[in-house]
């Protein structure tokens, strides 16, 4: 196991008698839509949407690795379908400079309308652009005639539009490599999902997360009081620090999709968390789960939990067994 930059101070006897405790945050996140690596050339042939994924993956863990060793946590979500309604033209709002899309929602193809503003940085104002729709992508034409495409969701996200849907936590996995994994598709997990959940009425998203652990420490028999990130001092590496957090989120989730290995899971989980407090004195974790900037894609819920823009939950051992704490 490689030694962090701040392995000294996990050395030291005051940190070293102290009990602890972790904290976990999102660090970072990226999302994509599964049907872009299934279907790569719906926009057109050139336009390979999967090689974009798999390059832009490799490009994440290339920037994660230059600085820390981390290891990715990923949720394999399902979210109720959304489409452009090709059969209606967008209208633009010569007055508020606003314009109408015509979106489908769900199996039943129920009907709704968005509005959102384009601005054109050519003209220096919001514009009416040319807007082509295909049932998945819009492609908007600027002043120049420069092309922007987008999926749906990848629009619907970055134009802040809020639906009152939420994504679904249908399986937990981590992984080192999120280009392969579970983007390569030969995963049990995601074809499990894929399965059971409805492609009539549901997409399916993978978010990729990367976490950031803090250790607390807090000395009885010195004034020291220490608060380090794990990733400085590798107490906990980053292998097993990854594997912990997933276990957490499956329990804390507890998706009826991912029953398959949950005895096995709790077992693993129970013996990490009496290993680290007996070994490292790390007695309890406690998860804080949200976005930055808040919208539709930042909710998420499961079979257990309610959809929620933030996610609060603490992991202990409590009379030998795994309590997970929702707050």
């Amino acid at each position: 196991m490689k030694r962090g930059m701040f392995s000294s101070i996990s050395d030291n006897e005051a940190y070293l008698e102290a009990d602890k405790k972790w904290t976990v945050e999102l660090q970072r996140f990226h999302q994509y839509w599964y049907d872009l690596v299934v279907n790569p050339n719906e926009v057109a042939e050139y336009f390979d949407t999967r090689k974009l994924i798999v390059d832009y993956l490799k490009g994440v863990k290339e920037a994660v690795e230059k600085s820390l060793e981390k290891r990715f946590v990923y949720f394999i979500c399902s979210r109720t379908k959304v489409r452009f309604n090709t059969k209606k033209k967008p209208f633009f709002n010569p007055f508020t400079k606003e314009i109408k899309i015509h979106i489908l929602v769900g199996k039943k193809e129920k009907k709704r309308s968005i509005w959102c503003k384009f601005f054109d940085r050519g003209l220096d104002k919001f514009y009416n652009p040319k807007i082509d729709l295909t049932d998945k992508y819009i492609t908007i034409t600027d002043s120049k005639g420069d092309l922007t495409t987008a999926s749906i969701h990848d629009f619907l996200d970055g134009s802040n539009i809020n639906l009152g849907i939420s994504s679904n936590v249908e399986y937990v996995g981590y992984t080192e490599n999120p280009h392969t994994r579970p983007t390569n598709g030969s995963h049990t997990g995601l074809s499990d999902t894929l399965y059971k959940v409805s492609n009539e009425d549901c997409d399916t998203l993978i978010y990729f997360n990367v976490f950031n652990v803090v250790t607390e420490a807090n000395s009885k028999n010195s004034m020291f009081n220490f608060i380090i990130p794990n990733s400085m001092t590798d107490e906990i590496e980053s292998e097993l620090e990854g594997k912990i957090i997933e276990k957490c989120f499956i329990f804390y989730f507890d998706a009826i999709n991912q029953s398959r290995n949950k005895k096995k899971e709790l077992s693993e989980l129970k013996n990490s968390l009496i290993k680290m407090a007996k070994k490292n004195k790390i007695g309890s974790i406690t998860f804080y789960y949200e976005f930055e900037y808040v919208n539709d894609y930042a909710i998420f819920s499961s079979s257990l939990v309610k959809p929620s823009y933030c996610h609060r939950f603490s992991v202990c051992l409590e009379n030998d067994n795994v309590a997970v704490k929702r707050y």
